[in-house]
């Protein structure tokens, strides 16, 4: 049995930059049942999407239930795009519905991948305009997703390394 050492390193919270893919667009998406790792290769002429979020708004909640099917991983995703506009309301448009596959990473270079092939995330919007003029002005996007096991951490394009303890 493996142990959760202390962690000694530096911590910063926050999340960014965020990526999205539609699964249609992947060309291997390779996981292992032994590791968390995975790897993602999008098809010729295909790419990740950047995905912007007002800064400090973005928040990821990950919640773990037992269920009489077996465990179950709950993950969902919020993020602020600021300022309501035809661009973005035109890409949320081709969004919603579709099967979307995320890259998120954190402040400490930690970059985990939310959906798979068989199980992508789900988006859903609203645009927020409040009355008064100082508060915040645009969509609220929601992603979320059910999995069977936790969300993978992105396999580096070196292969699988075994990271230091101090730099979890």
């Amino acid at each position: 049995m493996g142990n959760i050492s202390r962690h000694t390193g530096i911590n910063i919270g926050g999340l960014n930059p965020v990526s999205w893919i539609y699964r249609e667009d992947v060309a291997i998406f390779s996981g292992s049942d032994s590791s968390l790792y995975c790897l993602i290769v999008p098809k010729p002429g295909k790419s990740w999407n950047s995905l912007y979020g007002t800064p400090e708004t973005i928040q990821l909640e990950s919640e773990q239930q037992d269920t009489p099917g077996g465990m179950k991983y709950l993950y969902k995703l919020k993020i602020l795009v600021p300022k309501d506009r035809i661009a973005v309301e035109a890409e949320l448009f081709r969004m919603t519905g579709r099967r979307l596959i995320l890259k998120v990473g954190d402040k400490n270079g930690t970059i985990r991948i939310l959906g798979t092939m068989d199980i992508p995330m789900k988006l859903t919007s609203k645009l927020l305009k409040p009355a008064a003029m100082e508060t915040f002005n645009g969509y609220e996007l929601l992603f979320s997703g059910e999995f069977s096991r936790p969300a993978g951490f992105l396999q580096p394009p070196t292969g699988i390394t075994i990271e230091d303890e101090n730099q979890d």
